[in-house]
């Protein structure tokens, strides 16, 4: 299996294929804005938090893959803000979260196999393309887990899906 298919893979199993692992669109569907914003506690996130904090670095290192103009690193909680969340916010947030996993998988399937084994340009430290782009479906998975884990504990997850 080549790098490129193998993040194709990754991407498909992160964005709506199913897989042993439930996929983002699955672990978003039919959510109310109240299971968007609940929280377990104070200290925990929500699932919209959770989704911002996704689109924000999907679509920075999306940017950055495309080479085009990233904006200054920003510390990572500001990524988990929700604030003046509306139904359609979030609406608007999950279309934006699927159609950037769909450009990941277009742009992936558009590149080369020589560049996904290039070092990545102006990055702090040694990484090769394809590295950093299955650290960042890793990172899509990880979070799927804690939407779900979110809706398990708000009663929200309906585990026949």
């Amino acid at each position: 299996m080549s790098k490129k298919e193998f993040l194709l893979d990754q991407l498909a199993v992160c964005r709506n294929e199913d897989s042993w692992i439930q996929p983002l669109s699955t672990a978003l569907k039919g959510l109310s804005l109240e299971n968007v914003l609940w929280k377990q506690n104070e200290g925990s996130h929500s699932i919209g938090e959770i989704a911002k904090h996704l689109h924000f670095y999907n679509e920075r290192w999306l940017k950055r893959f495309k080479e085009e103009e990233v904006s200054p690193p920003v510390e990572n909680p500001i990524t988990f803000s929700a604030e003046g969340f509306t139904e359609m916010k979030w609406q608007e947030l999950v279309q934006q979260l699927d159609e950037g996993l769909a450009e990941w998988q277009q742009e992936i399937e558009a590149a080369s196999e020589s560049k996904l084994h290039q070092q990545i340009p102006h990055f702090p430290v040694d990484a090769l393309w394809w590295g950093a782009i299955s650290n960042l479906c890793t990172h899509n998975t990880y979070h799927i887990g804690q939407i779900i884990y979110i809706r398990k504990a708000q009663g929200s997850w309906n585990s026949k899906e």
